[in-house]
């Protein structure tokens, strides 16, 4: 088995209202790329926040008193506190240096996932608002230009508990479960698991990632071909990332 890990060059800047899913394909037929059933692409979600108009002009923020309090505590300017948590259910952690939240979409990650790069000096891009569904409308797009049945994710660079450095991470998805179960398999030596779960849409969010880099790379959006998704592939409509979330009572960690 092979797996190819293939980035789409000269993808087009996005601005506000830009048909997302038609540049994709526009892109992928440019790079002489044909998809076939069980390709995953994965696409960096500050390009569907662009396209979607979903972000935020900071010297137009309004600083709250929690806001400012937030500032004097972590060192981060107050606007960009305020950002934080206009897109945040719940603060985790705020000291010198590092913010870590609940995202409203439930991701507990630093700044609510809120990203300073690769957008016009002045302004930061949220998460998608929903990046189920934008996953969703790339998938219906491609599947009918292609006649095949692909897999998308829409990934995000984020940090790990205990672990220096960040890594790709899937925020969005269509097309196939985030992770795959493997409880009630058993390993070579025929003992039964009974508690492996695999986060298989990180797993390629992380692939792509390499490809993408983390700076002026301009590699958005990434081909996996070759991933065996027999165990995790379902319709438009049957994933959300939301399977991915651990539920708060299972959280040892908070």
């Amino acid at each position: 088995m092979s797996i190819e890990i293939i980035g789409i060059k000269d993808f087009p800047l996005i601005k506000e209202n830009d048909n997302l899913p038609e540049i994709i394909y526009n892109s992928l037929i440019n790079n002489k790329i044909t998809l076939v059933d069980s390709d995953v692409l994965v696409l960096a979600e500050t390009v569907v926040s662009k396209a979607e108009g979903n972000y935020v002009k900071v010297e137009d923020v309004v600083v709250s008193e929690k806001a400012k309090e937030m500032s004097i505590k972590s060192g981060k300017d107050a606007k960009q506190c305020q950002i934080i948590l206009n897109n945040s259910n719940d603060i985790i952690v705020c000291q010198e240096g590092l913010i870590i939240t609940e995202s409203k979409h439930g991701f507990v990650c630093a700044n609510s996932g809120i990203d300073n790069s690769n957008c016009e000096e002045g302004f930061v891009t949220p998460l998608p608002k929903n990046p189920d569904e934008s996953a969703r409308k790339i998938k219906k797009f491609l599947d009918k230009k292609f006649g095949i049945e692909s897999k998308v994710i829409i990934s995000d660079t984020q940090g790990r508990a205990w672990r220096v450095g960040a890594i790709g991470v899937a925020v969005g998805i269509s097309g196939l479960h985030p992770t795959t179960d493997f409880r009630g398999t058993h390993d070579l030596y025929g003992q039964e698991l009974m508690s492996t779960i695999e986060g298989t849409a990180d797993e390629l969010a992380s692939a792509a990632s390499l490809i993408m880099g983390q700076s002026d790379n301009g590699m958005c959006l990434v081909l996996i071909r070759g991933y065996d998704s027999g165990l995790t592939s379902c319709g438009l409509n049957d994933a959300s990332i939301n399977e991915i979330i651990r539920d708060k009572k299972e959280d040892a960690f908070r």
